[in-house]
């Protein structure tokens, strides 16, 4: 009895919704339980999953987290598309008002909350969060991938559509591990002949069998080549990631020494003021000094001039009394 095949959106889907730092070893157990099932074709399209940037994964969890949320601001774009299709301004304008109410409020919780997952989001996160989101909004293809919960770059909404993250077109083809590279529905075609028995369909079914085998083969060495250029990716992804969040810690150590500098920019012109105040204070006190001296040497002045006044005086007298006593004895 044949195993029961895995199920691969299910397995897609849980890899998008785990652990961001986990993914690359869930993606590989999955794709090892897919081939032990014997899927290898479901284990080579899972294999070849990128993994998330930071901010594609906050989006990601953030969509699982408030769905309800998700969908109404998602379907505000039909009502923008509909009000610009009959071009009703008014219209437009309310729409884009409550468009921007409603992202704002959905980033301004998750800053409050500080974490996403367990995992603390940065303030550049934040501005790809918001980012997403309007993107989500604005084009309807862009909303269905966010919607998605499988994004693995987050998304920007510029004037000739939607990049991602990093500048470059996006891919905005929900992830499905189905979809071949040439964007086929492997994994969600049907057998319309399943079960009729016939010895051409097992014929059949043989030969495509040994065709899948074939093409499994000769993929081996591309798969090895994807897997290291994937690694690469994620390498490259993860610094990035490192080096945002330096920026971050640098850019919030810089606020706080700016910060710290007006504080003494603002010490120092208030000491300039009292130093100000109190030179004022100071030329003040010496001019009170130079005419309290001159007001000294000005009586002084007056105090020799009495005292000579009154030696004179003395001798005076004294010559007085001593003409009286003369005068008397005689």
């Amino acid at each position: 009895m044949p195993a029961e095949p895995t199920d691969l959106d299910d397995a897609v889907d849980a890899l998008y919704a785990g652990p961001l730092d986990e993914f690359v070893a869930a993606r590989d157990a999955a794709a090892r339980q897919a081939a032990g099932d014997g899927d290898r074709l479901g284990a080579r399209r899972i294999k070849r999953l990128p993994k998330p940037t930071v901010a594609a994964w906050v989006v990601n969890q953030v969509v699982r987290d408030r769905p309800d949320e998700i969908a109404v601001l998602t379907d505000l774009g039909d009502e923008l598309r509909a009000a610009t299709a009959e071009r009703d301004r008014a219209r437009i304008r309310a729409l884009d008002h409550l468009r921007r109410e409603r992202v704002e409020g959905l980033v301004r919780s998750v800053r409050d909350a500080g974490e996403v997952g367990g995992r603390a989001v940065s303030q550049a996160v934040l501005d790809r969060l918001a980012e997403t989101l309007t993107a989500a909004v604005m084009d309807a293809d862009a909303g269905t991938a966010v919607r998605a919960g499988r994004l693995t770059r987050a998304l920007q909404h510029v004037g000739f559509g939607i990049v991602d993250e990093q500048g470059e077109e996006a891919d905005l083809v929900v992830l499905h591990p189905g979809q071949d590279d040439a964007g086929g529905d492997g994994a969600d075609e049907t057998d319309a002949d399943a079960g009729s028995g016939s010895a051409a369909d097992a014929d059949t079914d043989a030969e495509d069998t040994d065709a899948e085998n074939t093409d499994a083969e000769n993929t081996d060495a591309e798969d090895a080549d994807l897997e290291a250029a994937e690694r690469e990716v994620e390498e490259s992804t993860a610094r990035l990631d490192r080096v945002e969040e330096r920026r971050d810690e640098v850019r919030e150590r810089k606020a706080a020494a700016d910060e710290a500098a007006r504080d003494a920019q603002a010490e120092v012109d208030r000491l300039e003021e009292e130093i100000e105040r109190l030179t004022a204070e100071r030329d003040a006190a010496a001019r009170a000094v130079e005419e309290a001296r001159a007001a000294v040497d000005e009586v002084a002045e007056e105090l020799s001039a009495v005292d000579d006044e009154l030696d004179a005086a003395e001798e005076q007298a004294a010559a007085a009394r001593r003409r009286r006593r003369a005068a008397r004895g005689r």
